[in-house]
């Protein structure tokens, strides 16, 4: 396998809580060929703890890219894969690491991929599984189900290590996972606008979109189209103000100003 294919998939930490994890992961990836290691509002290591656990890999450790938001985290990605230790609700379509491993070096060869992890208590938030294309979930004994995170993490690299892949790349360049939150965030305005989505909880109904539109992923075009259909039902939204009675009217929100003031659209899994 392409070294290169796998310098494009980032290993995510989201709000780790022990030191010795955040360095057994950066072992785990150099084990199996992976070098882009993103930490998401890490612990304090006072006693050079993961120095120690990441045994020979303090190189991938060094280079880690420390941040305070997932946003940052994934400022340069287009494909979102989540892992889940929990199922049902939202959860559903998960696949295995040995299931998703083809899928995910085929959309390597064409965009960057992070692989996102949750905190040792908690896992995910909901709030994270939805910035998700693809979810995974390790099989485990129900006598004991959850996994050490960076096992977690050294289960996934080694299901991409030692797939085999050939082929020419087909895989068309996606948009950036920030432009897609964006697209989302005008579809739940939009749809709100328009009464078709329950004011009460709009993000849980947009869910089924994510759902939907994230199977493939959507390229630039895609997510431009998409926008332009939100801004015309805005647009078609504020013709028809005038002809609304004077009370309803009223509560009827006005469009944004611009397309960065839509409104923003949590049960968890745990790696120990």
């Amino acid at each position: 396998m392409s070294q290169t294919l796998l310098d494009r998939i980032a290993v995510v930490l989201v709000e780790p809580l022990y030191p010795g994890n955040v360095g057994s992961t950066a072992r785990a990836m150099k084990n199996f060929g992976l070098r882009d290691l993103r930490l998401v509002h890490p612990p304090l290591d006072r006693g050079n703890e993961a120095r120690r656990m990441a045994c020979g890999s303090l190189d991938i450790l060094d280079n880690a890219r420390q941040v305070f938001t997932l946003d940052e985290a994934l400022d340069d990605i287009e494909v979102v894969v989540g892992t889940t230790a929990r199922l049902g609700g939202w959860r559903h379509s998960v696949r295995t690491p040995r299931q998703a491993a083809p899928d995910i070096l085929e959309l390597a060869q064409n965009n960057r991929v992070a692989l996102l992890f949750g905190s040792e208590d908690r896992g995910l938030s909901n709030e994270f599984i939805q910035r998700c294309q693809i979810l995974l979930n390790i099989p485990s004994s129900p006598a004991q189900s959850s996994l050490n995170l960076s096992h977690a993490v050294l289960l996934v690299c080694y299901e991409l290590f030692s797939r085999r892949f050939s082929g020419e790349a087909h895989t068309p360049r996606l948009a950036p996972a920030e432009r897609v939150e964006d697209m989302y965030r005008d579809l739940m305005d939009a749809l709100t606008r328009i009464n078709f989505l329950r004011p009460g909880n709009p993000e849980y109904w947009i869910m089924a979109f994510r759902r939907l539109l994230g199977r493939t992923g959507l390229t630039e075009k895609e997510v431009n189209l998409f926008r332009g259909i939100c801004r015309q039902i805005r647009w078609v939204h504020g013709l028809a103000l005038p002809n609304m009675p004077q009370s309803k009217a009223k509560n009827t929100p006005s469009p944004p100003s611009s397309k960065n003031d839509d409104p923003e659209p949590e049960s968890s899994d745990s790696f120990e």
